[in-house]
């Protein structure tokens, strides 16, 4: 990485919604620290500060109005905790039931989606304070309750201020990242096209992408639509809603190929000049992407003429095609490659369009407000989804059950071991215990290894500068930011600074600040140690299970997108409500299934095997999701035949086999017999004719033969599974 490469990336990490929300938090804790320690009333100060640190985590990115209501109840949920907390007596057989049955009720917050387990987690850090012996403060624990309360308003109030000063920013950063991300995504597939990667690495890093793509192109989906209701017919939000719908064709589009990606690596690598021609225009359509990310959204124009000029390249490609070679099959793949590969390049170019700001959007048909409502992910909040979880299937019953009783031994241990802050191994538990195993295990020596080169530098500089006081407190406030605005990016950049922070603070209150570093590596590491080994023999949750569901799920949703596509191809309609809504889940089934791969494969050795079958069947359904995609794309952008007998004949033993599948997955059924019939429902191919239905043929039956193959392969290997 190059100068210009660096400062572009500190350039934007400043710039970064994150490095925003850390200023506000650090402004929120000194601003009342220092005015209390002027007017002599740090205690009040620091209750405040406190208020603040509960409120902060449920700022993520999201709708503005759950951001609110997160750090309210966040607020409260803290003044509360701390409330009860004070009145417990320090005496064993009561502290140790009381943080016990705390820890598992607020850990279960986590079934109600990411922002609740953030709340959740103020709440766990409140338990953890109040062990902190923070009551022998001067204030008596009702003032210090509805100080931390205050506290949680000013927050309230600096996050107002924030949206009011810069209400676009969070909706600009998703939608830099999102076309990052699907540039991201084209470049993988394209290494697939030049055979550049062998098929599981190429596989894991198209997982990864797509599941961190679809979950920022939600995140965006619900910000759009909201501010949609709020802004009417605001021009900023109606291109930026469109841009989605780029983005979301587009997403549709990279995972398409005119037959099974196989065999048209096959075909293309017999005619190597067309081949190097799609490769070099992946290539611009990738960095085109890019351009417009790091361009386009920073209010400069942006040069797209190398995607218009290996879109010509390719043309021409494809004509010397025709002049040396025969009308065949094989030109039938190139010639729907390069037609995809144009539209996909043309979202591109409308994307730059709808975001150069020297031009107007034309009027355009928008989605009724009922429609708009469809694609908001709501979130139950039933009080008997908690009920639904309290039981030992359940992966937040689990982890919940595994915090509480790792709290308790983690604090048990300190007290028993009178280590300095046994409240620090509780809080390092609290902070790394995730409900998967490999997650916790990553946090762990992300943790342990942050805070120890934290305690590195911040011993060499406190033993340098023993009595500087003024460097401390700016060092202490730096590192503060820095880890506020690392910990979502990078845990142990976040850990490293963390522990600075602390250690600077620890400096201003108290001489032996070395004696506090070999305390704070100590407890740390027990922490670390333990909620790693709870995660793994505790009560550990089998994410096979969890990705058995995700997989039924998955296959549910790409059989609800071929009926979708079906009733598509049979009305010959303008593509409806219900082709999107099946598209948007199976898009969404698809990254859940994905992400719970990469969870998988972090999990122990001896899951290996089962991790194995595991991962083939996320295979075929990442290959059938795919072909699906190349049938609905096909469908949408030509004037199509009417073959509803042949097309139904395809379909109906695809459905049978999915059906079947989706029983064996969920234990209903235990002898499947897949249906195999493979006749030539479309008919022969004939190149006499050179017309649309012999482009329109072609495709439909090596994609629909493809699906129904992996339909097939799908209870073949769930036989396997179960033997």
């Amino acid at each position: 990485m190059n100068l210009k490469e660096y400062s572009a990336k500190i350039l934007s990490f400043i710039n970064s919604t994150d490095f925003a929300k850390a200023l506000l938090i650090t402004g929120g804790l000194v601003i009342p620290i220092l005015t209390g320690y002027l007017l002599d009333a740090l205690s009040i100060g620091l209750a405040i500060g406190t208020g603040v640190m509960f409120s902060s985590p449920s700022t993520v990115t999201g709708s503005l109005k759950n951001k609110r209501i997160g750090i309210i109840i966040s607020a409260f949920l803290g003044a509360l905790i701390s409330l009860i907390g004070s009145y417990i007596p320090e005496v064993y057989w009561i502290q140790l039931p009381y943080l016990g049955i705390s820890m598992f009720a607020l850990s279960l917050l986590s079934v109600y989606g990411f922002r609740a387990s953030l709340i959740g987690f103020a709440g766990l850090f409140a338990v953890v304070l109040s062990f902190a012996n923070l009551s022998a403060s001067g204030l008596s624990p009702i003032e210090r309750s509805v100080l931390i309360l205050i506290g949680g308003i000013w927050y309230l109030v600096l996050t107002l201020i924030y949206d009011l000063i810069a209400p676009k920013k969070q909706v600009e950063e998703l939608l830099e990242t999102a076309i990052g991300l699907c540039a991201s995504y084209i470049e993988a597939r394209g290494a697939f096209l030049k055979q550049a990667t062998d098929r599981d690495t190429g596989l894991n890093r198209l997982f990864t992408i797509q599941s961190e793509f679809n979950e920022h192109l939600e995140k965006l989906r619900e910000i759009l639509l909201i501010n949609r209701h709020a802004s009417g017919t605001s021009s900023y939000y109606r291109k930026r809603f469109l841009i989605l719908g780029e983005l979301v064709d587009l997403s549709e589009l990279s995972l398409t190929s005119p037959i099974p990606p196989r065999k048209m690596h096959d075909v293309l690598k017999n005619y190597p000049e067309q081949l190097e021609a799609f490769i070099q225009l992946n290539k611009a359509q990738s960095e085109s992407l890019k351009r417009i990310a790091h361009t386009n959204l920073k209010k400069h124009d942006v040069n797209l003429s190398p995607l218009d000029t290996a879109l010509k390249n390719t043309a021409q490609a494809l004509e010397r095609y025709l002049e040396n070679n025969a009308w065949d099959s094989n030109y039938l793949v190139v010639k729907n490659l390069y037609e995809l590969q144009e539209k996909q390049a043309q979202r591109i170019f409308s994307i730059a369009d709808l975001l150069d700001r020297n031009k107007s959007i034309k009027s355009t048909k928008s989605d009724s407000t009922h429609e708009v409502e469809h694609f908001i992910t709501k979130q139950d909040y039933s009080f008997q989804l908690i009920l639904q979880n309290l039981n030992r299937d359940s992966p937040i019953f689990r982890h919940a059950f595994r915090i509480a009783v790792t709290a308790i031994l983690g604090f048990g241990l300190g007290s028993f071991f009178e280590v300095q802050n046994p409240y620090w191994i509780l809080l390092t538990i609290v902070v790394i215990m995730r409900p998967g195993y490999g997650l916790t295990k990553q946090r762990s020596q992300h943790r342990i290894m942050g805070t120890l080169l934290g305690a590195a530098v911040a011993t060499g500089i406190v033993y340098i500068f023993q009595d500087d006081k003024m460097l401390f407190r700016i060092l202490a406030i730096l590192s503060f930011i820095l880890a506020q605005a690392s910990l979502q990016k990078n845990y142990r950049t976040g850990a490293l600074f963390i522990t600075l922070s602390i250690i600077f603070a620890y400096a201003l209150l108290k001489p032996d600040v070395l004696l506090v570093i070999q305390f704070r590596v100590i407890d740390t590491a027990m922490g670390a140690g333990l909620a790693a080994l709870a995660n793994a023999f505790l009560w550990p949750t089998k994410e096979a299970k969890t990705l058995k569901q995700n997989l039924s799920e998955s296959l549910i949703a790409n059989r609800d997108y071929l009926k979708a596509i079906e009733s598509h191809y049979e009305t010959k309609e303008e593509i409806a409500l219900p082709y999107k809504m099946a598209r948007k889940k199976a898009f969404l089934a698809t990254a859940a299934l994905n992400a719970g791969v990469q969870r998988l494969l972090q999990e122990p050795k001896k899951t290996e095997k089962l991790t194995g079958k595991l991962y083939e069947l996320a295979v075929l359904n990442h290959a059938f999701v795919g072909g699906l995609a190349s049938i609905g794309t096909y469908l949408r952008g030509h004037n199509v035949t009417r073959m509803d007998d042949a097309f139904h004949n395809y379909t109906a033993p695809i459905y049978k086999n999915m059906n079947t599948a989706v029983q064996l997955l969920e234990d209903t059924m235990s002898n499947p017999e897949a249906v195999t019939d493979s006749e030539a429902y479309f008919g022969n191919l004939s190149f006499k004719e050179k017309n649309e239905q012999l482009f329109e043929t072609h495709i439909l039956s090596e994609q629909l033969e493809s699906l129904k193959k992996l339909s097939e392969q799908f209870n073949k290997q769930l036989k396997n599974l179960k033997g």
